[in-house]
C-alpha cells in the first residue's frame, strides 16, 4: 500500500503534469501508535534520502513524552519540515489504524494519536 500525497515540486518540475508522489507505507501493518510513527518515520527517511537530503538533519521522530518536553501534545510526532509544502496535511486523512489516526500539527509534523 502507498500512501499520496500532494508534492508541490514534482508539480512544478513536471508542469502540473504529475502531482502527486508516494510513501511506501501500510498503515494496516501496525496496531500500535509506536509501531506505525517508528514505521512511517522509516518511510519518511527513505523519501527524504531519495531526494538528496539528509534524513538525520532532516526527518525527526519524537516519543510522547518527549513531545510533551517540547510543548506539544502527548503524541508520537514524525517531522519533516523539508519535505513538500504540505506533506502531512494530505497524508493525515489516509494514514490511521484501528487504535489510533493522524493530524498534523502543522503542515510538517504528524501525529499519532489514540482513537
Amino acid at each position: 500500500m502507498t500512501i499520496q500525497f500532494y508534492d508541490d515540486e514534482l508539480a512544478y518540475i513536471t508542469n502540473g503534469k504529475i502531482k502527486y508522489n508516494s510513501f511506501d507505507f501500510d498503515p494496516s501493518k501496525y496496531k500500535t501508535r509506536a509501531g506505525a510513527a517508528k514505521a512511517f518515520y522509516k518511510a519518511v527517511c527513505k523519501e527524504a534520502e531519495s531526494r538528496g537530503q539528509d534524513p538525520e538533519l532532516e526527518v525527526h521522530i519524537w516519543s510522547p513524552e518527549q513531545n510533551v518536553a517540547r510543548g506539544y501534545c502527548r503524541s508520537w510526532c514524525v517531522s519533516w519540515e523539508s519535505g513538500p509544502y504540505e506533506w502531512a496535511i494530505g497524508t493525515s486523512y489516509q494514514l490511521h489504524g484501528e487504535t489510533w489516526y493522524t493530524e498534523p500539527y502543522y503542515s510538517f509534523d504528524l501525529c499519532f494519536a489514540k482513537k
